[in-house]
């Protein structure tokens, strides 16, 4: 494990005149270095890192001008033209191409300053180096499935504690749907959800450097030998211009301009007749901010970095310092290009430490803002529906987790979550028998991890080829499931129609063929690794029995 945690393993004394509660995000203001300060379950001390809600509320109004500009220059909200379907990072693209042509030279436009800023690499302290990008992307691999299971129940089930996100949400349809927790009800309508969280998944993988080109499962495609890996595997992927992942990251950016939008086009056009803004189901800019807002950001970044090292943990694996930091600054890299404040990424993400108490400062904000909803609910005398997580958590058995049965990814999330978050979320506590069987599952998905540790400690040169090569067919496993459970496809990430549905043709550009040899191929290297774990278990096996017989008589 990495230093200690910034997490106190219980609460200070009731007396302890440094033990605070806040009950409204505005007591942040209050908060001095050296308090012991509850965040969504744990304690925490709060130092001179942590900030104050005036700092929170700042970020709150400062969205992504850079990449809002350059969708307003080449799709004018003024215009009736339809921005969903479309590839925006191609579009941006060839429009910059387009102008330089015809002018001779590159212009000062939105669209150029869009991808002169992000076609270069990240400054010094921002920038993580390659052999950080080549541990992190390794300790992914090894860990993806623990930490697909962190991001789902941990990060995403707890940032539906935040009223104001779910409104963001509800109002783009992604994720939570536009008439709320009702549309998860349907089968359609989780399959939608759970469609949007693969992509998510795909995007985690592109810049973990794991996915794989489309030509390199096309059966019509014979001499794949040929096919170019650099810009889709390892290091090179996040490379400016040319890798997958940052190609997938400036994707991401430019959906949420979209998002930010369609956000700000609604709250134009509609009435808040909700009285209370904090108990809108719309969005309410009075208290909201901008959409997608450099907070927002932040909260994203941080569950993706924060979220998995957190869990993992709890879910039964270790992990070291350099890993940490190296996963750290991994995610840093690609908040530069996703539009996060430097000055963000290089005070709080700067190395594990900083990005563990920033993430203590997200959950402490995001259950502050759901604790004020739910006081102004009492107040008011309304009853408010149900935050999203359940439904969200029903909605995974479609597709993604649907082995685990409902009562046990319940069980996972308030394992992860702890009870105090999983109550405000009103997430069902479970019987003792089913976490037992939580317990057991965490425990079996553990013995490979184990068996890796032991085998490049007894025997390093063999130990660490078949660790290398667990990761890179895990990560590849994940992948391809990523790609099967979305119906055979790749996305690009294009922006969805305003019900948040994809048109079937967009479906049809982005397929990708399945070759039954390449699937064959796979399942050869698959089982040769499961192999190679049975027979050293059987060796190792076989030795004791000798030195126990050779002992005992």
């Amino acid at each position: 494990m990495p230093t200690q945690s910034i997490f106190l393993a219980e609460a200070p004394p009731e007396p302890d005149t440094r033990r605070k509660v806040p009950s409204r995000p505005e007591d942040l203001n209050d908060l001095q270095p050296g308090d012991i300060v509850q965040s969504w379950e744990p304690w925490f001390v709060w130092d001179d890192q942590c900030e104050k809600f005036n700092t929170w509320n700042g970020w709150r109004q400062i969205g992504d001008p850079l990449a809002d500009d350059a969708l307003e220059a080449l799709f004018p909200s003024s215009a009736a033209t339809s921005i969903h379907g479309i590839d925006l990072l191609d579009a941006l693209q060839s429009s910059a191409a387009s102008d330089t042509g015809s002018r001779g030279q590159s212009d000062s436009s939105p669209i150029s300053r869009f991808l002169d800023a992000t076609s270069t690499e990240p400054p010094d302290g921002i920038k993580a180096t390659p052999s950080e990008i080549q541990v992190a992307q390794h300790f992914f691999a090894v860990n993806s499935v623990p930490i697909t299971l962190s991001l789902l129940y941990f990060s995403l089930g707890g940032g539906f504690a935040s009223s104001r996100i779910s409104r963001i949400l509800r109002s783009t349809s992604y994720i939570v749907p536009s008439n709320g927790t009702a549309g998860f009800t349907t089968d359609a309508a989780k399959e939608r959800t759970v469609m949007r969280l693969l992509e998510t998944l795909q995007f985690v993988i592109d810049i973990m450097g794991g996915s794989l080109p489309p030509a390199l499962t096309d059966p019509n495609v014979s001499d794949k030998d040929e096919i170019d890996l650099s810009n889709w595997r390892g290091q090179t992927c996040l490379q400016p211009g040319a890798g997958e992942g940052w190609k997938s990251t400036l994707r991401v950016r430019l959906l949420h301009a979209v998002a930010r939008r369609r956000v700000q086009q609604q709250s134009q056009s509609s009435t808040n007749t909700d009285g209370n803004p904090h108990l809108s189901v719309r969005y309410a800019r009075s208290i909201d901010g901008v959409p997608l807002n450099q907070e927002d950001m932040a909260y994203t970044l941080s569950a993706f970095a924060f979220g998995p090292l957190h869990c993992l943990p709890k879910l039964g694996f270790s992990f070291t310092k350099v890993e940490a930091d190296a996963t750290i600054a991994l995610w840093r890299h690609v908040g530069f290009y996703l539009g996060i404040e430097p000055s963000i990424l290089v005070k709080h993400f700067r190395d594990w430490q900083s990005a563990e108490t920033f993430g203590a400062m997200c959950g402490q904000m995001l259950f502050l803002e759901l604790q004020e909803t739910m006081k102004a609910a009492k107040d008011a005398g309304v009853e408010l529906p149900p935050a999203p997580t359940i439904a969200m958590i029903n909605a995974l058995g479609t597709h993604v987790d649907g082995r685990r049965p409902i009562e046990e990814r319940f069980a996972l999330s308030r394992h992860l979550l702890g009870n105090r978050a999983s109550d405000l979320l009103s997430i069902p506590a479970m019987p003792g028998f089913t976490y037992l069987k939580l317990r057991f599952s965490l425990f079996t998905a553990t013995l490979p991890a184990v068996f890796g540790h032991v085998y490049v400690a007894l025997v390093p040169p063999l130990g660490r080829s078949w660790e290398k090569r667990r990761g890179e067919l895990t990560i590849e496993a994940v992948g391809r499931m990523t790609r099967y459970k979305l119906g055979m496809r790749r996305t690009t990430f294009k922006a969805r129609n305003v019900e948040g549905e994809l048109e079937d043709k967009i479906k049809e550009e982005e397929s990708v063929m399945r070759s039954k040899e390449d699937v064959a191929r796979f399942m050869k290297k698959w089982k040769a690794i499961w192999w190679e774990l049975g027979g050293v278990l059987m060796v190792w096996a076989v030795m004791v029995g000798v030195v126990g017989w050779k002992f005992f008589h």
